[in-house]
């Protein structure tokens, strides 16, 4: 038996067709979402399935996601969409993906996890409390349940140290096969949250700058998006925008335009020799100041090491 994330799992197909035999609404609702690739979009770019297999068996499911069906809300993350298949019920399968997911949001720094739900004295048999009433996005009445994750004993400890082993799995699986240039300019293969991100491109894209807006959503990426665009690199208007990341007073502008800029005269190939040859000089942040003084500067000095060797 094995917890098994589905946007990072080689056969997503089976596993939709395994979610799609669950007659429960809200996994129906879900395997449409799936289905239409729609589920980030509701829930966040940092959207997770959770499936409990054996084998080629689906046992049970459930999310861990920025939001919920509770909007507005300043409340994360949430597990929602929990469900075990009847014949595997009575055997605590769900408190299963519950540490599993608790675990990840550990890991992350989180000091709460929430659960949206209907069901009266089944999560707190799991260590949930009650919190209050809210209204779902529907304008339903909802329960909302919090856990702590708070706190320095070992059931802390047992699901930190848990966590930092599958999220580091996720995060590798998630960077495989995947373009590790930032849509904005930066390098996701040098960026200091490497170790917790998959790059903005993947399917568990944590990026800290794309967390400050809406469902974690890049307003660089966003637009390059809707213009069918590889990235701002790509844009004939890169030199004078002045979106997302190259708002003038946001702190490491200049750098990620000459960055942008680079990578539009010369491309991703020498742009990554580049990076290498100067994070064996630097480290992340030390090259992004370095580079940060203004555009042009930052341009100067990528090209200084397009020849050098380090």
């Amino acid at each position: 038996m094995e917890i098994i994330e589905y946007f990072t799992a080689p056969n997503q197909e089976h596993w939709r067709r395994e979610i799609g035999k669950c007659d429960w609404s809200a996994g129906v609702y879900l395997h449409q979402l799936l289905c239409e690739n729609t589920l980030k979009k509701k829930i966040g770019e940092t959207a997770l399935v959770f499936l409990l297999a054996e084998g080629e068996e689906l046992i049970a499911f459930c999310t861990f996601a920025p939001l919920d069906e509770i909007w507005p809300t300043d409340l994360s993350p949430w597990i929602d969409f929990v469900y075990t298949f009847p014949e595997y019920r009575g055997h605590r399968y769900a408190g299963m993906l519950l540490e599993y997911a608790e675990s990840i949001a550990t890991v992350m720094g989180r000091e709460a996890v929430y659960i949206s739900t209907d069901h009266v004295g089944l999560y707190e048999r799991y260590g949930y409390e009650f919190m209050r009433m809210d209204r779902s996005i529907n304008g339903e009445d909802a329960r909302v349940y919090r856990k702590s994750l708070t706190g320095d004993g070992a059931e802390r400890q047992k699901r930190y140290e848990n966590g930092a082993i599958w999220k580091a799995e996720i995060v590798k699986k998630a960077k495989e096969h995947t373009d590790m240039t930032a849509y904005c300019g930066f390098s996701c293969k040098h960026c200091f949250l490497g170790e917790w991100c998959g790059g903005c491109r993947s399917v568990f894209n944590c990026c800290s700058y794309g967390t400050l807006y809406e469902k974690g959503r890049c307003p660089n990426a966003d637009c390059c998006k809707k213009k069918g665009l590889d990235g701002c690199y790509a844009c004939a208007e890169l030199e004078t925008c002045e979106k997302g990341f190259y708002q003038p007073d946001q702190d490491g502008a200049y750098a990620c335009k000459a960055q942008a800029i680079f990578l539009k005269k010369y491309g991703k190939e020498k742009f990554f020799e580049v990076h290498d040859r100067l994070h064996k000089v630097y480290d992340f942040k030390k090259t992004q100041e370095i580079l940060g003084t203004s555009v042009e500067e930052g341009l100067r000095i990528l090209e200084q090491y397009l020849q050098r060797d380090v």
